[in-house]
């Protein structure tokens, strides 16, 4: 049965410059929902907050579980000048927008786990786990939707009910934050909703004033103090039709030196061919001896 909607606490109509959230119950997704709203004729920005998602998605297609009030689903979208070829820390930003919501509303005590990027935008434990993930997906020339997905309460279960390996969550046995009960979970996701929102404004915004030069907004400086990949040894998988087709790029293994101007992962190859930046792969931090 679906979900009632939500009422929408957005700050429209009461003189305040704060994007409308519309606040949904149970969808498909919130990146369709978002869509369909552009093609309607909203104008960005605005946000798409539902409490269930039937058909969540995330890169590459993957699925998201999306459980009735357990998780944050949230589309942003996002007008910009800026062409294709400066968008490059958008996806990064929005992962940036994420961990810092989360700081503001459910803070880390002392002993408790730090929640930071493995590059580009996956919301990770120190220890591994996924927290969260971001799809950014663009729409015609101008109009980005930044989804974002975030485990609120635990444990994570696939379709069939069993356990999702390597998933993590704030609330519920072995969460990562203190548990109050499920009576405030609702409250949480409001409020993480509302700064989730909030930051990813600051930070887009900040962007398109600098023309997508991440230095001269700040973003990469931040993001080096939040990515949890560098200093790693990693792995990078090519990705989607790319890892099949027989131009593939090569899976690559090095220590992760930088995150230079671009966003790109800057690695130390291995194989001893020096240095190589990397913009597009699937990450895998490895331990040291693995192969």
């Amino acid at each position: 049965m679906d979900v009632p909607a939500l009422p929408d606490t957005s700050a429209e109509g009461t003189g305040t410059a704060s994007p409308r959230i519309h606040r949904l119950g149970a969808v498909r997704s919130t990146q369709d929902e978002a869509s369909a709203l552009l093609r309607a004729g909203d104008a960005p920005p605005f946000a798409v907050t539902a409490t269930r998602q039937t058909s969540g998605r995330g890169r590459l297609g993957r699925a998201f579980a999306s459980p009735d009030g357990a998780s944050l689903a949230l589309t942003w979208a996002h007008r910009t000048s800026l062409g294709p070829a400066d968008r490059g820390w958008f996806p990064l930003a929005a992962g940036l927008a994420a961990v810092a919501a989360l700081e503001q509303v459910v803070p880390a005590a002392a002993g408790e786990q730090r929640i930071g990027l493995k590059w580009p935008n996956d919301l990770h434990t120190a220890d591994g786990r996924k927290l969260g993930g971001i799809l950014v997906e663009a729409r015609g020339a101008e109009d980005l939707l930044l989804g974002i997905g975030l485990n609120l309460r635990g444990p994570v279960l696939d379709g069939d009910g069993e356990p999702v390996p390597g998933a993590a969550w704030l609330r519920g046995e072995a969460g990562l934050r203190p548990d109050v009960g499920p009576a405030e979970d609702r409250g949480l996701r409001v409020a993480l909703e509302e700064r989730v929102v909030a930051a990813l404004a600051e930070v887009l915004a900040a962007l398109d004033r600098t023309q997508g030069d991440g230095d001269a907004a700040g973003t990469r400086d931040r993001y080096t103090m939040t990515c949890l990949t560098l200093g790693r040894t990693v792995r990078v998988d090519p990705l989607g039709e790319a890892a099949a087709g027989a131009d593939a790029p090569p899976t690559l293994r090095g220590a992760v030196l930088d995150v230079d101007e671009h966003g790109r992962l800057v690695l130390d190859r291995a194989d001893g061919e020096g240095r190589i930046a990397v913009d597009v792969g699937d990450v895998r931090h490895l331990r040291p001896a693995a192969p």
